[in-house]
């Protein structure tokens, strides 16, 4: 089972990126870009040890896209006044609106796509999607279990 649910994933986020198209306004970010813009967008207010845990990412490589997204004016880095060593995230407003309109576009390219689809092929997806929340979970369980063994 894992050997087809792992190609059917990527391929899932490869084609709705791609049918989506780029960010508005020409912007060229990287996925990794795009994918800490959406958890900040998610969760506004959180560290970067936050957003590298949730997105699976080393610290360093989420603060060194952050540091990127500041220069491009998409997020606001401020020093949180309960301890000044801990940086808070926050989409600017630019960020914020185009970011909507992708996740718009996205939403349109899938109703699309799902309308395709038959009574049945889309009443196994819904029951799929807590069984894939229950997946995730369980991966996460298991990154914990390898991080406490490997401290």
């Amino acid at each position: 089972m894992s050997e087809a649910l792992m190609p059917a994933v990527g391929a899932l986020r490869r084609l709705l990126r791609r049918a989506a198209g780029p960010m508005p306004n020409g912007d060229s970010l990287s996925t990794s870009q795009r994918e800490v813009l959406a958890v900040v967008g998610r969760r506004p207010g959180s560290p970067v040890a936050d957003i590298a845990e949730e997105l699976g990412l080393a610290p360093n490589s989420v603060s060194t896209i952050v540091t990127q997204l500041v220069g491009t004016g998409m997020v606001v880095r401020a020093t949180d006044p309960h301890d000044r060593r801990v940086g808070r995230l926050t989409l600017t407003q630019r960020a914020q609106e185009r970011l909507s309109r992708l996740r718009e576009r996205r939403r349109g390219v899938l109703h699309e796509a799902l309308d395709r689809l038959t009574p049945e092929q889309v009443a196994d997806l819904a029951a799929g999607i807590d069984a894939l929340g229950a997946l995730a979970e369980e991966l996460r369980a298991l990154e914990r279990t390898s991080e406490a063994v490997n401290e």
